[in-house]
C-alpha cells in the first residue's frame, strides 16, 4: 500500500500531519465543506479546472483554481446561459468545456485574453461538448444532432473536422486528445462499442477487446501514445493498457475485487483508476515496476476517508482523486439520496 501525509482543512489548503511511516504524498481535500465544487482535469502545473457555484448564482459556472490554490477564477457563461463546466487545460492555461445557452448545450474554448469563446459544431448538429486542449489550442469536440454523436477536432483556423467511426458505427465520443493530434474515446461499430484511437493522418483504429470480452472503452493518452481504458465481457470489467508495439494489456484488478477502470495516464506512463477491491471501490495507481496499488492506506483509513476513484495524473505524478468519508457511507437502505463524493488533489513528496 502506499504511504500518505495527509491534510485536510479548508479548499486547497493542506495541512501536514506528521505521521509515523515514510509519507508518498500529501493528500489535500479540495472541495472540503463545498460539495459544489468539482474539480475534474489539472494540467502539468497542477492547475486545476472544474465547476463551482458562486455564492448568488444558482447553478455552477467552470472554474480554474491556479496551482497556488490562492483564488479561484469564474469562467463565465455563454449568452443566454446560467451554467457550466470545464472539462480539460493545457499548460498555457487555456481551457475546453461546455456551457448552455437559452437553446442548447454547446462547447467552448476560454483564454485569458479572448474569455468564453463558442467552438463551432459539425453542419447540422445542435449541441456538443468540447473535451480536451493540447498545447497547440487544438480542441477535440463531439456534437450531436439528428444523426448521432461524432468526434471532431477543431484548430481555430479552419472548420472542424469530422474523425469519423468505424464501420458499421452510428455515433462515436471523444475522452482526450495528445499533442500530437491523436484522439481516443469509443465509436459504434458492427462488432459493437470499441475503444478507438483516431490518428493524425485520419485513420481510425479499433483498439479491440481484451479477450473473449465484448466491448471495450477508451479513456486517455499520453504523448507517447500510450492508451487506457477499460473492456468489458462475462467475466465484468477490466482495466486495460494499450500501447502501439505490445497492443492490449489488463493491468488487474485490486484483492478481492471482480472488475477495474483505467481513467488516467500521464507522460511516463503512471495509470490511475478505479478497482474494486474487497472492501468497495477503491482508486488505484499502476506502474510497470509495481502493479497495481491501493491509493488508501492506514493513513487515510485513520482519517475516516476512503479514496474510491483516481481520474486524472500529470506529469509530475499529481492525481485527481474523489472519495467519501466514513460518515457519507452509511446503510444502503437510507432514505435520503448519499451525499456526493469529496475530491482529493494527492501530490507526491520526493
Amino acid at each position: 500500500m502506499l504511504r500518505m501525509v495527509v491534510g485536510i482543512a479548508t479548499v486547497f489548503g493542506p495541512i501536514r500531519l506528521g505521521l509515523s511511516q515514510t509519507p508518498a504524498y500529501i493528500l489535500t481535500e479540495l472541495t472540503s465543506e463545498d460539495a459544489t465544487q468539482v474539480p475534474s482535469k489539472l494540467n502539468n502545473l497542477g492547475d486545476i479546472v472544474g465547476r463551482k457555484a458562486d455564492d448568488g448564482e444558482g447553478a455552477p459556472r467552470a472554474t480554474l483554481w491556479d496551482h497556488s490554490r490562492s483564488k479561484t477564477k469564474n469562467l463565465g457563461v455563454l449568452l443566454g446561459g446560467d451554467y457550466s463546466s470545464a472539462t480539460g487545460i493545457n499548460d498555457s492555461g487555456e481551457i475546453t468545456g461546455v456551457s448552455n445557452t437559452a437553446t442548447a448545450i454547446l462547447p467552448f474554448v476560454w483564454t485569458e485574453k479572448s474569455g468564453l469563446q463558442r467552438v463551432p459544431l459539425l453542419l447540422g448538429d445542435k449541441c456538443g461538448q468540447a473535451i480536451a486542449i493540447n498545447k497547440y489550442g487544438h480542441v477535440v469536440c463531439y456534437s450531436s444532432g439528428r444523426n448521432g454523436s461524432r468526434v471532431f477536432l477543431w484548430n481555430r483556423s479552419g472548420r472542424p473536422r469530422n474523425l469519423g467511426v468505424l464501420p458499421g458505427g452510428n455515433y462515436s465520443r471523444a475522452h482526450d486528445l495528445n499533442d500530437y493530434d491523436e484522439v481516443v474515446g469509443v465509436s459504434g461499430s458492427s462488432e459493437g462499442e470499441r475503444a478507438v484511437l483516431w490518428t493524425k493522418s485520419g485513420t481510425v483504429r479499433d483498439l479491440g477487446t481484451l479477450p473473449g470480452d465484448w466491448s471495450s472503452e477508451a479513456m486517455a493518452i499520453n504523448n507517447a501514445g500510450d492508451v487506457v481504458g477499460y473492456s468489458k465481457g462475462p467475466n465484468g470489467m477490466r482495466a486495460f493498457l494499450w500501447t502501439k508495439g505490445g497492443g492490449m494489456e489488463e493491468l488487474g484488478v485490486l484483492p478481492g475485487g471482480d472488475s477495474s477502470r483505467a481513467l488516467g495516464i500521464n507522460d511516463v506512463g503512471t495509470v490511475v483508476g478505479s478497482s474494486a477491491s474487497a472492501t468497495g471501490d477503491h482508486a488505484f495507481v499502476w506502474k510497470k515496476q509495481t502493479g497495481i496499488l491501493d491509493l488508501n492506506d492506514t493513513a487515510s483509513t485513520a482519517l475516516g476517508i476512503v479514496l474510491i476513484e483516481a481520474h486524472a495524473i500529470n506529469r509530475k505524478g499529481q492525481i485527481l482523486a474523489m472519495g467519501l468519508s466514513h460518515g457519507m457511507m452509511g446503510p444502503e437502505d437510507q432514505i435520503c439520496a448519499p451525499a456526493p463524493p469529496l475530491s482529493f488533489l494527492l501530490t507526491p513528496i520526493d
